[in-house]
């Protein structure tokens, strides 16, 4: 039920503009929930004002400014320890990126068959950045990659086919035949334009299995030996 009511509060939100305190009345949460979900969604100056014009309470304008103005401020503050990292990064060798994508896959990546590399993800950067690490680390033509799609019935699949394929630039026959769920009652119903399923970008092989395999434990196991030695 929770999940539903966020979605309706967000989909307010981005498709009809509306203030806090008119969502609030037609999304029964409490203020502290209402601005935990749309933190990530101000409106804008622009929209503020219109409002206002339109016989919005100072009292609301200046709440709606507010959270406008600090998100803005959580921006401007985010973006500086970006920059930061971006010039630390521009320092990285192929070894860190290589050990990168196996922490990801430590994480993320299928271990349960002996011969093929998965991984699962809903950011289409994460996937890119799998796809590139396949082709340089597993010397993978990107010819030889699969993908699948697990999307929710009331998306709009071809759209999402769409999204994907040109997100990864992979072709229409590299997919295999989506996975549609059906919704249940306590389940999102993906709407919002942020979302698109979960993608699994894959390759056979036994042996690229064991290299990445391989290589994850032997890393591992470098540090458990440090550790011992210390």
């Amino acid at each position: 039920m929770k999940s539903q009511l966020r979605e309706r509060a967000i989909d307010l939100r981005l498709n009809r503009n509306l203030s806090y305190s008119r969502i609030k009345k037609a999304v029964p949460v409490s203020k502290s929930t209402l601005s935990y979900w749309l933190r990530n969604f101000p409106l804008s100056i622009k929209r503020i004002n219109e409002l206002k014009r339109a016989g919005w309470s100072k009292a609301q304008s200046k709440i709606e400014k507010f959270r406008t103005a600090m998100r803005r401020k959580r921006d401007r503050e985010d973006q500086k320890v970006y920059e930061k990292y971006q010039r630390r990064f521009k320092k990285l060798t192929e070894e860190t990126f290589f050990i990168a994508g196996l922490m990801l896959y430590l994480g993320e990546g299928s271990k349960t068959d002996y011969h093929t590399v998965k991984l699962s993800n809903t950011d289409p950067d994460i996937m890119q950045f799998f796809i590139r690490w396949l082709n340089e680390f597993l010397e993978t033509p990107r010819e030889r990659i699969k993908a699948a799609l697990h999307l929710y019935e009331n998306m709009d699949i071809e759209k999402e086919k769409s999204f994907w394929k040109h997100k990864l630039r992979l072709k229409e026959r590299q997919f295999y035949k989506p996975w549609i769920t059906k919704l249940r009652r306590s389940s999102f119903s993906y709407k919002e334009s942020f979302r698109h399923g979960t993608c699994s970008v894959m390759i056979g092989g036994v042996k690229e299995k064991r290299e990445v395999m391989m290589a994850i434990r032997a890393f591992v196991d470098k540090f458990k030996v440090e550790e011992l030695g210390a």
